[in-house]
């Protein structure tokens, strides 16, 4: 395995990539890790730096201008807006797909005619173009449906239809309000399926992978699982569902995905995740992403322990030993947001006990949406910050991410109390 560098950086702002950043730390502390624009909650743990510019070309000579010994690119808006290809034209060792392979999650037509292609199981879908035509087919196909925005909308573009009360609903946000903006140009409708989800997640450098212990998200707001979709409330590891065959067939799908990408010119290297439901004909894929999840990041990344950094390495230069195991110790994730989230979240609040939750023992805090006022962090974003536990047992990581979060305040923060106990639909 090839040996990690001494400079480097991840692209992006939230949990997601203060749990890379703290990852590529471990077990070396005298590497210097760069997070831009990062935030201010990382500052003990890493160097932030907030001034890179937003345009994706300026953004990549300002990266070059670092002379990083490698790039992590932690979002999907990036890597979409062809931010891998920019800093690999400069030779700069990246994680992260090419723009076009970056299609896989950033256009969902995309992702299904790949799958198609490739013989990978995943639901009938129809583009759709107008509420009459949407109608007409759910009345063909019956309930539940889903109706789904093609671009990126941050995990909220998807709207599950159990009835025709909640069909004209969606109707109302898709077609009427417009509500996902340019991540709706295209529209499609699915047909529903039935089962348990997992999210599915490897490290490859296009032909080989790594697969990280299997984890599954909570995405609604409320409690029970109910109430509109975020972008991740909470993610737990490992499942209890989850066989042996069950992670054959998964590790199949992401072959014939990668096979897939690299047979019309765009090998996918990276953070490929995999949606799945599992369902009683077998697993079905609901989605590809092109970069690590969140929050199923904050549980999944310490399972690869110190020779994280080092696997990351490997990747971008295209010589990933799959012979690394993980380390999969349950773990628990808890994301406490704003008050108002996901609609119209209330932020510049002061946030507290940081400090006091962080000397929890197997507990980690990963900072998200916060900022800098009078000195203090105050809330800046929706999803403010995740609490993370481990322990040997789930129920016991469990209770310490609830501890954890426990010792934060933070004015109208919220943060559901079932995660780990009722499984999300």
């Amino acid at each position: 395995m090839e040996k990690a560098g001494k400079r480097i950086l991840v692209v992006g702002s939230g949990a997601r990539e203060h749990a890379i950043a703290m990852g590529i730390r471990s077990g070396e502390n005298d590497r210097d890790v760069i997070v831009a624009p990062g935030n201010p909650g990382m500052s003990e743990d890493v160097t932030v730096r907030s001034d890179i510019p937003e345009d994706v070309a300026e953004g990549a000579e300002w990266i070059a201008s670092l002379e990083p010994d490698l790039v992590v690119i932690g979002p999907e808006k990036p890597l979409s807006q062809g931010l891998g290809d920019l800093l690999k034209e400069r030779k700069i060792p990246v994680v992260g797909p090419t723009r076009e392979a970056a299609r896989i999650e950033s256009s969902k037509v995309f992702a299904k005619k790949r799958m198609q292609a490739a013989g990978i199981p995943t639901a009938q879908y129809q583009v759709v173009s107008n509420p009459e035509e949407t109608r007409e087919l759910c009345r063909t196909w019956g309930f539940p449906v889903v109706l789904k925005a093609d671009g990126l909308a941050q995990g909220k573009g998807v709207s599950v239809i159990q009835d025709p009360d909640g069909l004209e609903d969606a109707i109302e946000r898709f077609f009427v309000k417009r509500e996902f903006k340019e991540a709706q140009d295209l529209i499609y409708l699915e047909k529903g399926l039935s089962g348990p989800e997992a999210s599915f997640i490897v490290l490859t450098d296009g032909k080989k992978f790594i697969p990280f212990p299997v984890a599954r998200d909570y995405k609604r707001i409320g409690e029970d699982d109910r109430g509109p979709n975020t972008g991740g409330m909470g993610a737990v590891t490992p499942l209890d569902f989850w066989t042996d065959g069950d992670q054959s067939e998964a590790c199949h799908i992401v072959e014939r995905c990668l096979w897939s990408l690299s047979k019309v010119g765009s090998p996918f290297v990276g953070f490929l995740y995999a949606g799945l439901m599992k369902t009683e004909e077998g697993l079905r894929v609901l989605e590809f992403n092109a970069r690590f999840g969140d929050p199923e990041a904050q549980v999944l990344i310490p399972a690869a322990g110190d020779s994280y950094c080092d696997m990351l390495m490997s990747t971008a230069s295209g010589t990933l030993d799959t012979g690394h195991r993980m380390i999969a110790d349950p773990r628990v994730a808890v994301v406490m947001a704003s008050r108002g989230y996901p609609e119209n979240p209330e932020t510049g609040y002061f946030l507290d006990g940081l400090d006091t939750a962080r000397q929890i023992k197997g507990a980690r805090i990963y900072t998200a949406g916060v900022s800098i006022k009078d000195g203090r962090i105050v809330s800046s974003g929706g999803r403010v910050l995740t609490a993370t536990g481990e322990g040997a047992l789930l129920p016991d990581a469990r209770r310490v991410a609830y501890e954890a979060i426990g010792k934060i305040r933070l004015e109208g923060g919220q943060y559901r109390r079932d995660i780990g106990i009722v499984n999300p639909r």
